[in-house]
């Protein structure tokens, strides 16, 4: 995944069970010193856009828009599914699903949402 100011891999641990996580080629790792390994790990392509707050230096924040439907990636048991994401309403929680239709089952574990901007 790549940001404009950072890039994120995930690598698959047979050993772990899990998806190694680095930033910038760094390996990511809690404050104790232990390296995450999440079990499943989504993409979950959404709209962004400019938001009516700013940062110190007045630039714009960005705002994820996660109500709607769109593509998804799934990141599980060392493989890649192509998936969809749905979420009606605020107030309701993400549903997604594989291709034939049926819910996309997550492995055993964390589970962790990255957010990327969808090709327009």
């Amino acid at each position: 995944m790549r940001y404009p100011s950072a890039r994120f891999t995930f690598t698959w641990s047979a050993g772990r069970g899990g998806w190694l996580v680095a930033m910038d080629g760094t390996p990511t790792v809690t404050t104790d010193g232990v390296r995450p390994a999440p079990a499943t790990v989504v993409v979950q392509y959404v709209k962004i856009r400019a938001s009516q707050y700013h940062d110190a230096l007045g630039n714009s924040t960005p705002y994820t828009e996660t109500v709607g439907s769109g593509k998804a990636e799934v990141l599980r048991d060392g493989r890649s599914f192509d998936a969809t994401w749905s979420r009606p309403s605020a107030t309701e929680g993400t549903a997604f699903t594989a291709v034939d239709g049926s819910p996309m089952n997550f492995a055993t574990g964390q589970v962790w949402v990255v957010f990327a901007e969808a090709p327009s």
